[in-house]
């Protein structure tokens, strides 16, 4: 605004310091205009009739053909005057020039020496400049304050947000840029900087969940080894066989919990999301379970559509199908069967045996970090939690379903085949 009102301030200057030569050149073209009335310019000898002394000046008058060339000049004992084009006019210190053109072939170029009607001119514009001039600097104060106090109250909302924004840290994550008083142009930076601090806040309060629920949960198995170490000092005997167990729970909790990091990291859409065939995913990841189901005497069934496509990434996808077929052979009972088919453009995994499904109000417990079929079971407790991210990197979801059978469905959106259109 400063920028804007120096600019304003300097083209009134300029026209003010102008103005004399624009008045000389106003009454020049009238004066002209009445010389011109009542004379016809025809030739050389039509000079003498125009005035050589007019309205308190000197005039003297030069006539060119319409090529530029010099004719005749009155008064004879003044110097001929520069050719310019018609229309055109020279103000200078002392004198005035301007070109007419006279009958239809002719220019004529006519001069005054005004530099007495200059001086009047001066005196005038000064005295009018003069009293212009303070009423232009009073409103040029008023205007500046008028901008200052208006920045002030525009930014001071600014200000204030800015305050609080200084104020958000690990202990007051909640607080937001209020959007109350902000200039329509500061609201979309407010609001995608409240954005930031949402997914800082979740991230922050992730980690802080996560790492607390680590902690507790890799108390237990280290304290159990503690105790088996102090027991082989004071046996001085190795039972290497509970340790090893331990020390295997423990690396399986550690790489699942860098698995839901990795796959939390992916969420929102900063994972480059390829074409899978999840027909395929599910077969190679039913195949890798195969060998521990029939070691546990449990049987496997796999029903599979033809090639069904979705976007994501392949590996997470087949450790999601894989924590799905775990689970159900760590903490379910029977016979697993798989099942993919495509319906209403998304494609629908049912993973189900034949162990009990958990109540409506339990089922989003399930997928709890550290939650459990039995607490002090086998597993992490993290299986179906990574599913659920996993799948959700993938614009899916994943629920339990309702029946007297424990069945999980993973719903995510199907794509055409490469090279196939929709």
């Amino acid at each position: 605004m400063l920028v804007v009102f120096s600019l304003g301030a300097a083209d009134v200057a300029i026209y003010l310091l102008d103005i004399s030569n624009d008045l000389r050149s106003h009454i020049l073209n009238k004066q002209v205009d009445t010389i011109l009335a009542s004379d016809q310019i025809e030739s050389v000898e039509s000079l003498i009739q125009l005035p050589t002394r007019f309205s308190e000046a000197d005039w003297i008058y030069t006539l060119y053909d319409k090529e530029g060339r010099l004719l005749g000049s009155s008064p004879a004992s003044s110097p001929a005057l520069s050719y310019l084009a018609p229309g055109e006019d020279r103000i200078d210190s002392r004198s005035a020039t301007i070109a007419r053109e006279v009958s239809g072939d002719h220019v004529l170029v006519i001069a005054k020496n005004d530099w007495l009607e200059r001086g009047e001119l001066s005196e005038m514009v000064q005295r009018e400049i003069t009293g212009s001039f303070l009423l232009i600097v009073v409103l040029g104060i008023v205007s500046l304050v008028a901008i200052y106090m208006l920045a002030k109250w525009t930014l001071k909302s600014v200000s204030r947000a800015a305050a609080l924004a200084e104020t958000i840290g690990a202990d007051n994550s909640e607080r937001r840029i209020p959007m109350d008083g902000l200039p329509l142009e500061i609201i979309p930076l407010a609001k995608a900087a409240n954005t930031a601090l949402d997914r800082l806040a979740n991230a922050y309060s992730t980690e802080r969940q996560v790492t607390a629920d680590a902690a507790h949960e890799l108390r237990t198995p280290l304290a159990i080894l503690g105790l088996r170490i102090q027991r082989a000092k004071m046996d001085d005997a190795v039972d290497w066989e509970p340790i090893e167990w331990e020390m295997a729970q423990m690396k399986r909790l550690i790489d699942q919990l860098m698995t839901l990091a990795r796959a939390e990291a992916l969420f929102g859409g900063s994972a480059t999301k390829r074409p899978v065939s999840f027909s395929r995913v599910v077969r190679l990841a039913a195949a890798d379970m195969m060998l521990l189901f029939e070691k546990a005497g449990r049987g496997m069934e796999v029903e599979l559509s033809a090639e069904l496509w979705t976007l994501g990434d392949e590996g997470q996808m087949r450790q999601a199908v894989q924590n799905l077929l775990e689970n159900s052979l760590k903490h379910g009972s029977g016979s697993v069967r798989l099942s993919l088919r495509a319906e209403a453009g998304c494609l629908l995994l049912d993973v189900g045996d034949q162990g009990k499904a958990p109540d409506l109000t339990e089922r989003e417990e399930w997928f709890k970090r550290f939650r459990k079929g039995r607490q002090g079971g086998p597993g992490s407790g993290l299986g179906l939690s990574i599913v659920r991210q996993i799948v959700r990197n993938m614009g899916g979801e994943v629920e339990i379903l309702d029946g007297c059978r424990f069945t999980v469905r993973v719903s995510v959106p199907l794509v055409p085949a490469p090279g196939m259109g929709e």
